[in-house]
């Protein structure tokens, strides 16, 4: 059969997602819906505000909402997203949570910073002297955040640290430190949420400990950010932060699942497929591989998750992937034929947003709204 155009484009609208051509990347509408809510009524309960990551979804549409939920901005990983949210008509501050040092990323930057109010993020006087030339070049004050590492060993200075780049980054005419941030990425491989509570603990104490140590030489500093989905439900005023800045909650996947961050009820995205073949009483082969769903064990890896995905409504396992093939393990006995329709829940959501083009969202199992990617594939 000829799928036409109509089934995996615009005109899906209507569509049961049984119709539509696979893979395609489905998105509960509620459930969006609801962990948006529940995320800015969280921040709101908790005397913050939330700055969600962009990363996640890389969709304009989803942003909308969360901005129309009471995010007070957006977090990017990439200038490229930062790019495509102020093109697609997003005109509330964006943070980016990367470091920047070549010319041509600087010159990007602050080229967009007339655009929309940009946050840029440093760790190093190195990386503050080269923001700080580029913004003067430009003829521009930029505004700087400083990244504080909490015990991911990625990015980021020790708490001990950021005084003394703190008063390198104020020393620069053309530069304007307004706050701290910090990723607390360690919490994807914790074990259970008790590990998760605990590392939420630390990474608010490294980040507020550093505010006050910046404080006590008189810097002020207005903001004090720190989460990612699994702390955010654990961190609030109490500790001393200002902001949280979650990213997955909006689709949550088969890792925060496994975190106990959600129930499974709360995951928003999963991936059709279309069984092509049956060549084992105990294995079928779907339309979808790595290309679709990523290598992910989770962000930063975790034991927690058994294969590639959480496999729904029927028993069986995605144990392997091939670039172009997912590889089930189900009982002998299974009646899965060639041409059935199998969802999945990814482990790792953010992957499997930036390798498609668009989500198509769903009310009752059919398609009310298609939903473009506008950052698909932006990782400059």
């Amino acid at each position: 059969m000829t799928i036409s155009a109509d089934r995996v484009a615009p005109d899906a609208i209507g569509l049961d997602w049984r119709e539509l051509d696979t893979p395609a990347l489905l998105v509960d509408l509620d459930r969006l819906e609801a962990n948006i809510d529940w995320m800015a009524g969280h921040a709101g309960a908790g005397g913050v505000v939330h700055r969600p990551h962009f990363k996640t979804h890389k969709s304009v549409a989803i942003a909308r909402r969360q901005l129309g939920a009471g995010a007070i901005g957006i977090t990017v990983a990439k200038l490229d997203e930062a790019e495509a949210l102020v093109d697609g008509g997003i005109d509330a501050s964006i943070l980016v949570a990367f470091q920047l040092a070549s010319p041509f990323k600087l010159e990007r930057a602050l080229r967009l910073a007339g655009r929309v109010p940009l946050i840029l993020a440093v760790d190093s006087a190195a990386g503050v002297g080269l923001l700080a030339d580029a913004a003067t070049a430009a003829g521009r004050v930029a505004e700087v955040w400083i990244e504080i590492d909490s015990g991911l060993r990625r990015c980021g200075v020790l708490p001990g640290e950021a005084a003394d780049l703190a008063r390198v980054v104020t020393a620069q005419e053309s530069l304007r430190l307004t706050g701290l941030f910090t990723h607390a990425g360690q919490s994807y491989a914790a074990r259970d949420p008790r590990d998760v509570a605990a590392i939420a603990g630390t990474e608010a104490s490294a980040v507020v400990a550093a505010a006050e140590a910046v404080r006590a030489i008189g810097i002020p500093i207005a903001t004090v950010s720190a989460g990612s989905t699994p702390t955010a439900q654990f961190l609030d005023a109490s500790s001393g932060i200002t902001e949280i800045r979650p990213g997955t909650y909006v689709f949550y996947d088969a890792l925060q699942v496994a975190l106990g961050s959600a129930g499974a009820d709360q995951c928003a995205l999963s991936i059709a497929t279309t069984v092509i073949s049956r060549p084992a009483a105990d294995r079928a082969v779907i339309d979808a591989g790595s290309k679709t769903f990523g290598l992910d064990r989770g962000a930063h890896s975790s034991d927690l998750l058994v294969g590639y995905g959480a496999v729904q409504e029927i028993d069986g396992t995605l144990a392997r992937l091939s670039e172009e093939h997912g590889m089930l393990d189900i009982p002998a006995g299974s009646p899965l034929a060639i041409g059935d329709r199998v969802r999945i829940v990814p482990n790792h959501v953010c992957t499997v947003s930036n390798l498609a083009r668009r989500t198509y969202g769903l009310r009752d199992g059919i398609v009310r709204e298609v939903i473009e990617i506008d950052a698909a594939g932006g990782v400059h």
